[in-house]
């Protein structure tokens, strides 16, 4: 999976753990409303419609294209998935560092930690981090790309039996009707597929393992705490702990070797091409992600997930020599069907939760407002 989704989260790893930027799914709205009566509105709204759209295509191109440069680096010119995951986390430091400096307080503008539980939460994303996309990028060594992807699909059932296990969350009857189908979609077809290999399916299943803990632990941690945080607020703070952890581990496992072997069997320009490209590709995707966000709401990008992972499948046997047997098609078409529909699911509860909250807030509001003219009344019987 790409470097920059969390998620349950595209992709993007920082925001896996964090909540979103706020949601502008009502900005097309309140525009057409405030241009309602003139010609204008057609045309607005058919311009917001067309721009998310193309925004779409581009996130959905650069997740599944970033999947396929990953896999393609990984498997031959240059073997250390640990230290290009740190070299993405460093360009997206540098990315998020310069959107800080450059870009206007109406894009991006830095969110000050000043709450001892919001540096907690910002703590377990490092961790996080590292367990969901390093251990990721690892299994791309020793699996196949497709296998990855329907690997990974089973991130929804993961994060289900955690939150159930750790904070007794339970699942709606539809949703678990999705999860089961997606249980026996990715048993049929990982287990089924010439291309198993179980090195490459533990690792892997360690990551989505590891997704789900940080994000449900993020949760448990903070309670009902709410703190809202930018993606580019996540990176600045959480990219160097990050660093100090992946940099060891890459060491460890002897890929500072692998690269200087690189370097000398590609060619230096050639190898800081590659790194270059794969780091500015990793931020280009966050910023397209976080665009087509602020346009609608990280509810509906959390939609298009299963969509990309079916993409990311079907493109990686143009590009890699893979195999597929009957089953494994099959479990393939059952587990990506019943993720979409999961997503979809999920997104009704999240949209739910959202217009109950509004709800809550506007009765409160006018409870607020009745206690101050109450309050008030008295001052004004003394006052006569």
């Amino acid at each position: 999976m790409p470097v920059a989704t969390a998620s349950p989260a595209p992709a993007v790893a920082t925001s896996e753990p964090v909540e979103a930027v706020p949601a502008a799914a009502n900005h097309a709205e309140n525009r057409v409303e405030k241009k309602d009566g003139n010609g204008e509105v057609a045309s607005s709204g058919c311009l917001y419609a067309l721009g998310v759209a193309l925004l779409l295509v581009a996130c959905c191109a650069m997740s599944v294209g970033f999947s396929l440069y990953n896999k393609y680096l990984f498997s031959g010119p240059i073997k250390a998935p640990i230290f290009i995951t740190a070299t993405h986390r460093m360009f997206a430091f540098v990315g998020a560092f310069l959107a800080w400096q450059l870009s206007p307080a109406s894009f991006y503008t830095r969110a000050k930690i000043d709450k001892p539980e919001m540096w907690q939460k910002i703590m377990l994303i490092p961790v996080g981090f590292v367990m969901n996309i390093g251990m990721n990028n690892l299994s791309l060594q020793f699996t196949t790309l497709a296998l990855n992807q329907l690997i990974r699909s089973f991130s929804p059932v993961s994060i289900a039996l955690t939150s159930f296990l750790i904070e007794g969350k339970t699942q709606s009857w539809a949703k678990s009707m999705t999860l089961g189908a997606l249980v026996g979609g990715v048993v049929m077809g990982v287990f089924s597929s010439p291309d198993f290999e179980m090195l490459g399916f533990l690792i892997c299943a360690g990551s989505v393992l590891g997704q789900s803990l940080s994000i449900v632990m993020t949760a448990l941690v903070m309670g009902g705490t709410s703190v809202k945080l930018h993606v580019f607020d996540v990176l600045l703070y959480s990219s160097l702990p990050t660093l100090l952890i992946l940099l060891p581990w890459s060491y460890a496992l002897g890929e500072f070797e692998v690269l200087e072997n690189a370097f000398i069997e590609n060619g230096f320009e050639a190898t800081m091409g590659l790194i270059i490209a794969g780091g500015t590709l990793a931020f280009t995707y966050n910023l397209a992600s976080i665009v087509f966000i602020r346009l609608t709401s990280s509810v509906y990008f959390g939609v298009t997930g299963g969509f990309r992972c079916a993409l990311a499948i079907a493109a990686s046997f143009f590009f890699f020599p893979q195999r597929i047997g009957l089953l494994s098609i099959a479990g393939t078409v059952i587990a990506i069907s019943a993720f979409i529909v999961n997503s979809f699911f999920t997104m009704k509860e999240k949209l739910q939760a959202m217009d109950n909250a509004k709800k809550i807030t506007s009765i409160k509001q006018v409870e607020k407002q009745i206690e101050d003219e109450e309050e008030g009344r008295p001052l004004i019987k003394e006052r006569v």
